[in-house]
């Protein structure tokens, strides 16, 4: 193993540097990554680093040498090439979608512009159930026409749903590729499937085996297999021995799936399409359109936006060949800027989903239920607590949705049918909603046509608008959504290279092995012994940040070193963590504003460190001090350190119990 200085060092290659300090490191990266260090032109190069904010310091080499980790553009550089170029195409949204299309279209060669009204991840790419899955549910439907509730039901119901299998089976192959994509931060996740009725047993290990075999050579999971009551009742002891109906617990079926942490693994997304040259923006609203002609017109063509940046209060254009949006929920919003005439086709549908202490699930295994009303609760161990959800109803669209009072007691009493420890309100610690953008296909007559899959619509003007389908087909929404926009532009389809993200990893993932080898134990192992981080932290530093998390132990060990005065090596190593119970460090607030463009205390609290979604109290209690770091770095005055404080206040609210206020 390298010695954690050449490990440091190293961190560069695995955050994908963009120049390096020896020649055959160099060649090597050229021949690993394809030269993807050296993904914009010079001018442009020399534009990004004259104006880079938060360099990190060179680093020393076991052999003498330095190496210089890559910071990204600063926002003033993103802001500059936004203003003056023109690029191939414009992506409205900053989403897991938004996100996927800018990746996508920078690696094959086309000039890319990005705009998030918000912050990336910041809707419902944001509140997910932190899975990456195919759907047992989609597979059971395949099969049968309703969930059965007795034996004779399987005969009644049974049937072969085409469109259901393809959903499954595609989704299951870009499970494969999410979880190679980010290695340090996916992981596959058992979870049982609670069986109180005899005839369930050979019902649910047959779904699990049709679900092994469809995802084949690309499973990259463990196989499903049956687990005894015995066994299953020693893994997850707050399980029922018996349901409410006095039903004995027959076994489970576990199954395998991958799960992430959403807005980190959409923020490595969308800095991997920055590395690739793209210019990314969040807090950066469109206004209008821009195009050629008049509406009607032959020769009407969308050529743009006109956006604000909400940090300065500049307004100016963004022109590109092409327009995509990729606005989840308000996709209808801005498909009516370019054609006013068009017709609505977002379905919206709240989800809620609880967070409750870790105590209720094992570290290492989730439950899945049918719910009484057909629908599917997960109850997941997920950054050290237990996530219950989801709920599934239509609903009006919204900038901020919140969980309902119905929503909260549906899914306590679900999770209370199964478990032998009864949960509260109590101990609800943060409660959220997303909107699931579901899609009434364009041609469909009726809200009956809701599409499974997603969809790719053109109106006119030629805006593009990828929307539905879900986090786990973030790829291939992307890759269909770049096809169809390049086959109504053939200049554009003449420039663009072929797809390649399907074998590609994010920043962070080690991709030219020169860290640890995708070993991140041994980044694990760096953090412990160099740094004096402990166990938890060290997990929590690699799985949000992969060999990013030197990066972050380098800046928690130079703010300890400025509060002490004392040299690194004579300081006692007390980081300082946001809030106690949780391993989110004080230093991931300075990398979020120098690294990761967090420009608000939302930001950092919610989508950076996710401890609003975790623990809101933990979360209000912290505002005071994130201010204050996020002050120092931002620049921001006394009067606006109080308006974020009122901001992040204000959000607080919407992600508790409906009605009960947070101290803030």
């Amino acid at each position: 193993m390298r010695t954690p200085t050449a490990l440091v060092a190293a961190a560069a290659a695995g955050y994908g540097g963009w120049y390096y300090s020896t020649l055959a490191t160099k060649e090597r990266m050229r021949a690993q990554l394809g030269g993807t260090y050296r993904t914009v032109s010079p001018t442009t190069y020399r534009m990004v680093h004259s104006d880079a904010w938060g360099q990190m310091a060179p680093i020393e080499c076991e052999d003498g040498s330095m190496i210089e980790l890559w910071s990204p553009p600063s926002r003033a550089a993103q802001m500059k090439m936004l203003k003056n170029e023109e690029f191939d195409v414009l992506i409205i949204g900053g989403g897991a979608t938004g996100a996927g299309l800018a990746l996508d279209a920078a690696t094959r060669g086309l000039k890319v512009a990005v705009v998030e009204r918000d912050d990336f991840a910041s809707g419902t790419s944001s509140r997910s159930t932190k899975l990456i899955h195919g759907g047992i549910r989609y597979l059971l439907l395949t099969f049968q026409k309703k969930m059965p509730e007795t034996f004779f039901d399987l005969f009644r119901n049974l049937r072969f749903d085409a469109a259901n299998y393809h959903v499954v089976s595609s989704d299951l192959y870009e499970r494969a590729y999410m979880i190679d994509s980010a290695p340090f931060m996916t992981r596959p996740l058992p979870m049982m499937i609670p069986m109180y009725k005899w005839w369930e047993v050979p019902l649910m290990w047959t779904g699990g085996k049709f679900y092994d075999a469809i995802a084949g050579s690309r499973r990259r999971v463990p196989a499903s297999h049956f687990m005894s009551k015995a066994e299953a009742i020693y893994t997850f002891p707050t399980l029922r021995a018996k349901d409410a109906e006095g039903r004995s617990l027959k076994g489970c079926l576990v199954l395998y799936d991958g799960q992430m942490n959403d807005t980190r693994m959409n923020l490595s997304i969308i800095l991997t399409a920055s590395q690739y040259g793209a210019a990314i923006a969040n807090h950066t609203s469109v206004e209008k359109l821009l195009h050629t002609s008049e509406y009607g017109k032959d020769d009407y063509k969308i050529t743009g936006a006109t956006v604000t940046d909400k940090v300065s209060g500049e307004t100016f254009n963004v022109r590109a060949k092409q327009v995509i949006n990729a606005t989840g929920p308000f996709c209808d919003t801005v498909r009516k800027m370019a054609d006013p005439k068009a017709e609505n086709i977002i379905v919206p549908a709240q989800g809620a989903h609880l967070i409750l202490p870790d105590y209720l699930s094992p570290d290492h295994m989730g439950f899945v239920r049918m719910t009484s009303d057909g629908r599917v609760l997960y109850f997941l161990p997920w950054e050290g607590s237990t996530i219950a959800g989801t709920t599934d109803h239509m609903t009006d669209v919204v900038d901020l949705p919140s969980a309902t009072e119905n929503e909260v007691d549906f899914i306590l009493k679900e999770a209370n049918a199964i478990l032998n420890r009864p949960i509260t309100k109590e101990g609800v610690r943060a409660s959220w909603a997303g909107l699931r953008p579901l899609v009434k296909s364009p041609d469909a007559n009726d809200t009956k046509g809701i599409a499974r899959d997603h969809v790719v619509d053109i109106v006119s003007g030629g805006l593009v608008t990828v929307c539905g389908g879900k986090w786990t087909t973030y790829r291939r929404m992307a890759e269909d959504g770049l096809n169809k926009t390049l086959e109504i532009n053939p200049a554009l389809k003449a420039k663009a290279k072929p797809c390649s993200t399907l074998e590609m990893q994010l920043i962070g993932s080690d991709r030219a092995g020169l860290v640890c080898n995708g070993d991140f134990g041994k980044v694990i192992v760096t953090l412990r012994e160099k740094y004096d981080f402990s166990k938890d932290v060290s997990h929590h530093l690699v799985s949000n940040y992969g060999t990013r998390a030197l990066q972050v132990a380098q800046i928690a060990q130079t703010l300890e070193t400025t509060r002490t005065g004392l040299h690194p090596g004579e300081a006692a190593k007390n980081y300082r963590k946001l809030y106690s119970k949780y391993p989110m460090l004080e230093a991931e607030v300075v990398f979020a504003c120098q690294q990761e463009y967090a420009r608000t205390i939302v930001d950092v609290l919610a989508r950076r460190t996710r401890l609003a979604f975790l623990d809101v109290e933990a979360a209000s209690a912290c505002i005071p001090r994130v201010a204050k770091l996020m002050a120092d770095e931002l620049k921001w005055n006394a009067e606006e350190t109080e308006r974020q404080k009122k901001l992040a206040a204000e959000f607080l609210c919407t992600m508790g119990l409906p009605g009960k206020a947070t101290d803030a």
